[in-house]
Order: C-alpha cells, then sequence, then structure tokens
C-alpha cells in the first residue's frame, strides 16, 4: 500500500470512527457531547508497536475515550478472520432487521454439516425457531456457527443473500480491503480482512444498543433455557481492568484472532489480535496469553 493510499485510507477510519462516536455519544458518558469536523485534527494517530513480543502476528489498540489509536503492527495487512466474521454478520442482521423477536431456525443436515467442518456451535436445537435476538447472542458469544446458519435461513425467506449483504454492507463502511464468503468464517481463500476494516465493523455495531449489549456480554440466558457463554470471561483478572466482551476466532489457516472491549480506570478500549499460531488442539491459547500480556503490561 502506498503512502497516499495509506492516509486516504486512515482518513477514512478517523471520519468513519468520529461518526460512529457521534451516534453514541448521548449514551456513553465519556464521548463529548457533540463533536465538529475540528476534532478530526485532534485524533491522534500514534501507531507505534509494542516494547513487548507477541505471538500475534498483527494486532490494534484503540483508546475510544481519548480518539487515540494507540498501538499497531501489520493492521492493514490481510489476514484470515476465521470466527471475527460472525461481528460483520451480526452488524449486518442488526442494519438489516429492526424486529430481534422474529424468529427462525436451523436444520438437522445443516447441523451435521458444521459438525463434518468441527465448526464451533452454540449448541442450539435443531429445528427449533429461536428469538433473532437469541440467534445473535449464540452467535457471538460462544461463535455457534449453527446461530450463523438460522439467521441466513431468515434472510433466504425473505429473497435476501446474507453474504453479499455482508459484503455490500462492509464495502459501505469503508472496509477496502475484505471480503467474505459466508457467515460464519470457516476456511476459504477468499475470504479475508484486516484489522483496519474489523475495527470499522465493530464500531458500526457499537452503534446499535443491542449491538452494544451482545458485544459487551459474557454470559445470556435464551428463551429455551440454554446457557450462552463467552471464553474472554477468564481474561478479567486485572484489578484495574474490566473486560466486557468481545469475540474469538480461530481456524489452523487463521491461527488464532480476538477482539477485547474494555474498561481501564473509567476509559474505553479495543484491542484486535491476530494470527497467533497456537491451536487449541494443542491446548496452545496464545491469544488469550497475548490479552493478558497487554493489559498487565499496559496497565
Amino acid at each position: 500500500m502506498t503512502f497516499t493510499r495509506r492516509c486516504i485510507k486512515t482518513l477514512k477510519t478517523v471520519i468513519s470512527v468520529l461518526l460512529v462516536l457521534l451516534c453514541l455519544s448521548c449514551q456513553k458518558s465519556e464521548v463529548p457531547v457533540s463533536i465538529d469536523t475540528a476534532a478530526i485534527n485532534n485524533f491522534t494517530i500514534e501507531n507505534q508497536e509494542l516494547e513487548f513480543p507477541l505471538h500475534s502476528d498483527k494486532y490494534m489498540l484503540v483508546n475510544l475515550s481519548d480518539f487515540v489509536f494507540t498501538h499497531a503492527k501489520k493492521n492493514n495487512v490481510v489476514m484470515y478472520p476465521a470466527s471475527l466474521t460472525k461481528v460483520l454478520t451480526l452488524d449486518t442482521v442488526l442494519n438489516l432487521e429492526d424486529d430481534l423477536s422474529n424468529r427462525s431456525h436451523f436444520t438437522y443436515d445443516q447441523l451435521l454439516y458444521l459438525i463434518e467442518e468441527d465448526a464451533s456451535l452454540a449448541q442450539m436445537k435443531y429445528d427449533y425457531n429461536y428469538t433473532l435476538e437469541d440467534l445473535l447472542y449464540g452467535l457471538i458469544l460462544p461463535s455457534g456457527a449453527d446461530s450463523a446458519l438460522a439467521l441466513e435461513n431468515y434472510f433466504a425467506a425473505k429473497g435476501i443473500n446474507l453474504v453479499d449483504e455482508m459484503n455490500r454492507h462492509a464495502l459501505e463502511l469503508g472496509c477496502t480491503d475484505s471480503h467474505f464468503v459466508n457467515t460464519t468464517g470457516l476456511h476459504d481463500d477468499d475470504h479475508y480482512t484486516t484489522l483496519d476494516d474489523l475495527f470499522l465493523i465493530v464500531m458500526d455495531t457499537l452503534k446499535f444498543e443491542k449491538g452494544r449489549q451482545i458485544m459487551e456480554s459474557l454470559v445470556h440466558t435464551c428463551e429455551d433455557g440454554l446457557v450462552v457463554s463467552s471464553g474472554i470471561r477468564i481474561l478479567n483478572v486485572n484489578i484495574n481492568t474490566v473486560v466486557l466482551g468481545g469475540k474469538t476466532g480461530y481456524t489452523p489457516e487463521a491461527g488464532q484472532n480476538i477482539i477485547i472491549l474494555y474498561k481501564n480506570r473509567g476509559k474505553s478500549y479495543m484491542l484486535l489480535l491476530g494470527n497467533a499460531p497456537g491451536s487449541y488442539l494443542y491446548d496452545q491459547y496464545w491469544h488469550y496469553e497475548d490479552s493478558l500480556t497487554v493489559l498487565q503490561e499496559l496497565y
């Protein structure tokens, strides 16, 4: 990427973030009541690398309260997102559908396919009509590919291809280095993004009250009594830091990825880590280890 293209993309990122923060301003006390165009000149882009090593090949840390991109490495380099894809699935659903009390399901055959693909599941019941809200919690907290397919089915019944809408919406957000071929993050060579683009997707999700609630949740009880939870809850060990939620993702090709939303001493942050070489098969959770390293070393 040339210097000029990088500057253009950075400016697009800044403008997009400011617009999203404006939408949040009436509900987040640490965000200014109003943001005018002069705020763009005050947005700090430091982007220096961390002074300590991580397993993750790529990372990005953003102070959401002070509008500062504090640390970054390879944040504009294309990567496989694995289940971080599901944040875009969530965001696209919220942009398409206002009534989350509507219902959908997945079939037994779809469940068998996911099991064959070794996809992560929310353990929802096949042929049970869950509300879209429960499906979205199942999508994000336990990273349920079964929830994703139920959401696909809902829109397919309305003549809408959810993956096509995801790609269209990503382009609208300024995600120019991304392309998605499914709602789950199952590997495909043509399914890719960058941390820069993922940041824009998360910020757009947070402009929705329900989007914030889901992304900042660690446990949820569905209508049928099923409890879904996020492994990110294990990161709440730093006395000065409250980990609110986020999203994990893993495939052998992508490695381990994670997005964390957290607060430290009253300020809000987002940490994105990409392509740690660990594997769940060998009890290697280096994205979690890297997350704890950042939280311990910086605070």
